[in-house]
């Protein structure tokens, strides 16, 4: 269907010796997850540099991939990446920016954040177009500090009116944000439908999306996809698929089908 594309939010979990399943096996778990569902653009988070390195060379074929490294450093470091599936659309302006009151300055980090957090946004040409058909926005908030999350939404959401103000298309945000649906999180950016707002109340009551490794339904997403209101979202659902008796991630990745509607306009 045109202007129809399937978006996938995947946090990979970081490589943890400790884990009850590790990357060597993960990997190929990750890998035919993707295979197997193979969306239009995947946003991922907790990439780490051996880690995206090999998801890079394994997909090189199908997917092209934008990825800044939220610290400054060629040895350790985490991504929030963004995967775009070459058949159906191409790269075009791209961008990061921290979430800390000096957005432009990589490695920061803000207010009470325990970590360094980015955004990182691409605008996607529809294979064969011309001009771009929709923003992408990708992130993972702070998994402790409260303000920290609050005010990154914030900034992501000035971002995307910036950009809105020099030429509007449709907003797709994916991303982990370490907090609830009716979170105080989550209020900084309510202009945005979400993936789960079609779920019935069963359906909502059993979104889990992080489960560290231990599986179930029941409880609350942490896991988004978010879109404008340039855009309706169709279908979703959380994939909680287990390859060889493990699970790929300690989170499942959510799948969303999304219809652009509109056209872009200069301003």
């Amino acid at each position: 269907m045109a202007n129809t594309y399937t978006v996938m939010s995947f946090n990979l979990r970081v490589i943890v010796p400790s884990d009850p399943f590790n990357w060597e096996d993960r990997k190929h778990w990750i890998a035919e997850t993707i295979h197997t569902y193979m969306p239009d653009v995947i946003g991922t988070q907790e990439a780490t540099i051996p880690m995206l390195e090999w998801l890079k060379d394994r997909f090189r074929d199908t997917y092209e991939v934008y990825a800044v490294n939220r610290t400054v450093s060629t040895e350790v470091g985490e991504f929030s990446a963004i995967f775009v599936k070459k058949s159906s659309l191409t790269i075009g302006a791209s961008a990061s920016f921290m979430l800390s009151e000096t957005p432009d300055i990589i490695g920061s980090m803000g207010w009470d954040a325990h970590c360094e957090r980015i955004c990182s946004w691409v605008e996607l040409i529809p294979k064969g177009g011309a001009e771009p058909a929709f923003r992408f926005f990708n992130t993972h908030l702070d998994h402790m500090g409260k303000l920290a999350r609050k005010e990154g939404l914030k900034l992501i959401q000035r971002v995307i009116q910036s950009k809105d103000a020099v030429k509007s298309m449709p907003v797709i945000l994916t991303g982990d944000f370490n907090d609830v649906p009716e979170s105080e999180t989550l209020a900084q950016i309510s202009s945005m439908n979400s993936c789960y707002s079609n779920f019935t109340a069963e359906e909502k009551n059993n979104s889990l999306t992080f489960h560290g490794y231990e599986g179930g339904t029941e409880g609350a997403p942490i896991d988004y996809i978010l879109c404008s209101l340039g855009a309706d979202i169709l279908a979703t659902s959380i994939i909680r698929d287990r390859i060889e008796g493990g699970f790929p991630s300690d989170h499942y990745p959510v799948l969303a089908t999304i219809r652009l509607k509109g056209e872009t306009n200069e301003k």
